[in-house]
């Protein structure tokens, strides 16, 4: 079985209508969005961790994925970088899964299969990917987040939200296929939610960012809102805003994507100040 690619120390079948809540790092985690979303859902959901692979090394390089050395109470020990799931040990009414992923560097099918097994033999209900990236969106407004769901109907008002659809189009993750395989050849509920992050920001925790993909899982599973990371998120943003003022490329720049906002999104060219601009961002 796949599924003994985990060390896992819970009843499998004993779980009914279960939900998973997945990230992957580093792809699709700018800001370090994923990372701290999961964070503070551990908390939120009081879960704990339940299981890890056993072998993080045949689907890791490790001169890529450093492991690391710590001192915990006076003892040095050695962390190695992994897959990791967090869950209540003992079944509830609901039960959600956390999965804590790093993108795999080999056997990538097989790290799949390893999930798909694990998310049938916990009777899985539904999937729901989450993450950040970098667009031509503007600070001075919301943080937009796109999406995509199969096989359920989300409650208003995120139904609306998700109609705003992302229209990226380019490099991915083998990852990427849990969704289709699930909804396709399992019939699971599936879900993606992306925040769009604006691309001359680069902070290392961008927590208005979290703030935005904790805020709209919240219209599914109902948890409270007032948390930490929308003070600390505003903070950062004002003082972005701050150091920006006087900055005419930068003003430009915003201006015109204030403008698209606008125009919901239709297609408007930007100026060859700008491009070289966005390419000097690339570039550096």
């Amino acid at each position: 079985m796949n599924i003994e690619e985990f060390n896992l120390n819970i009843p499998l079948a004993s779980y009914k209508n279960s939900h998973f809540i997945s990230i992957l790092r580093p792809w699709i985690n700018v800001g370090n969005v994923g990372h701290n979303a999961i964070s503070r859902l551990v908390k939120i959901f009081d879960l704990e961790e339940i299981g890890r692979l056993k072998k993080p090394s045949k689907y890791y390089d490790m001169t890529r994925y450093r492991p690391e050395i710590l001192e915990e109470n006076g003892e040095r020990k050695v962390r190695v970088p992994n897959t990791v799931i967090f869950g209540n040990k003992i079944p509830s009414d609901r039960n959600i899964f956390l999965l804590y992923m790093l993108e795999p560097h080999n056997y990538a099918e097989d790290y799949n299969d390893a999930f798909i097994d694990l998310i049938k033999k916990l009777n899985g209900q539904r999937y729901t990917s989450i993450g950040g990236m970098f667009d031509s969106v503007p600070h001075t407004r919301p943080l937009p987040v796109t999406g995509s769901y199969k096989g359920w109907i989300p409650p208003s008002p995120l139904d609306q939200t998700l109609k705003r659809k992302s229209n990226y189009v380019g490099p991915t993750s083998m990852t990427s296929q849990l969704s289709q395989i699930l909804s396709k050849e399992f019939s699971i509920e599936t879900l993606s939610l992306m925040v769009h992050i604006p691309l001359y920001i680069k902070l290392e925790d961008d927590f208005l960012a979290t703030y935005r993909l904790l805020e709209t899982l919240s219209k599914i599973y109902n948890y409270p809102i007032d948390l930490p990371e929308r003070e600390k998120g505003e903070k950062q943003y004002k003082e972005i805003h701050k150091n920006l003022d006087g900055n005419s490329q930068v003003t430009d720049l915003i201006k015109q994507f204030e403008a698209n906002e606008k125009l919901n999104n239709d297609e408007l060219g930007l100026s060859p100040k700008i491009e070289d601009f966005l390419k000097d961002l690339e570039d550096n």
